[in-house]
């Protein structure tokens, strides 16, 4: 068979084209330090590629969830620790100087005006909002979690009790969530005392329920009538705010004996309060544990997946020089083989 020019043109134009070709490929590879870009470049890796991307992906979440949960806790100790300390440092101060010291009823009416305003400022510690959400208000995220209403005293009859003026005498009520605080000694009956379950990489699972198993999952939901603590004990309240407004009541009608008793009723809520920081602390550590573990286990696969998808540069760069040094001998070796045209010689 003869050999035309037409032939060894068409051939040489083919060699070239796979030439530049694999240079184009060895550059890409080399400016993204990737062995492929698509999938079917090389299916086995790509899959295995995919699924160490999905967990990467999923440690984001997890990681998010972490970061997210520790703020929040963060957060709360910090407003319950104003309680546990500042705000019942002062209460305890104020209630014992009015019952162990010789004051008239103006000044009682003083000290409970000034023990109304630490009640209050405890109801504005336990609203705080925290990322558009209440912080102590558990699932529930429509109004705030603590009020103080004023409900009327009632005789042995059911009947309110009027003061001499005419007036309705009233007392202060603190509710959670809509419901009296000293209505349940069970935390979990308020509203919003359901548990927020989040995804920390534990591995979340299901009972026969379909309830989520809490040691699968962290719960973030704070519950405020756990907090601070609901019910009643001896008749006290076990809260720290209802005890709070219950010793100014106490200090304007002059019952030096309830304030004593309050008093240490308030040193066990807020001994109460003191625990459940130390719950949040326990969490935050706990939080910390599992970020060192999901950056420990985010290094390993990035580490895999720079063996699946990454390019060993120095040998990919040899091969790039090689297939570069080819490159150039074809096109000199086609300046010989390729016809001259009449533009050669002008």
């Amino acid at each position: 068979m003869r050999v035309t020019t037409n032939i060894t043109t068409g051939q040489f134009l083919r060699n070239n084209r796979r030439t530049l070709t694999s240079m184009l490929r060895s550059q890409n590879r080399i400016t993204t330090q990737r062995k492929f870009n698509r999938v079917s470049e090389d299916s086995i890796n790509g899959s295995k590629a995919m699924t160490i991307r999905r967990q990467l992906r999923d440690l984001d979440i997890y990681e998010d969830n972490l970061s997210t949960s520790k703020e929040l806790f963060s957060a709360a100790e910090t407003n319950l620790y104003t309680i546990a300390h500042d705000v019942y440092i002062n209460l305890e101060e104020k209630l014992v100087a009015a019952v162990n010291s010789t004051y008239d009823d103006f000044d009682l009416d003083i000290f409970a005006t000034e023990v109304e305003q630490l009640a209050e400022h405890m109801v504005n510690t336990m609203n705080i909002d925290f990322a558009e959400r209440q912080l102590f208000g558990g699932t529930s995220n429509g109004k705030t979690p603590y009020e103080a209403i004023d409900e009327p005293v009632l005789d042995a009859n059911g009947n309110p009790i009027t003061a001499e003026n005419g007036e309705v005498v009233t007392k202060k009520v603190v509710t959670y969530n809509g419901v009296p605080i000293n209505a349940s000694d069970d935390p979990s009956t308020y509203p919003g005392s359901n548990p927020i379950y989040v995804d920390i990489g534990l591995g979340i699972k299901y009972n026969e329920n379909y309830e989520v198993d809490g040691q699968t999952a962290l719960d973030i939901s704070l519950n405020g009538a756990e907090i601070l603590g609901c019910g009643t004990d001896g008749g006290y309240s076990r809260n720290l705010i209802q005890l709070t407004y219950d010793a100014a009541a106490a200090l304007r009608e002059g019952d030096r004996a309830k304030v004593n008793a309050i008093i240490d009723r308030a040193n066990t809520a807020n001994n109460h309060i003191l625990t459940q920081i130390a719950k949040l602390g326990t969490k935050q550590s706990s939080i910390d544990f599992q970020l060192g573990k999901t950056e420990d286990y985010r290094f390993n696969l990035k580490d895999r997946q720079n063996l699946v998808e990454g390019t060993n540069m120095e040998e990919e760069i040899i091969n790039y020089e090689s297939v570069m040094a080819a490159y150039d001998a074809s096109l000199n070796i086609g300046a010989q083989l390729l016809p001259k045209s009449i533009f050669d010689f002008l």
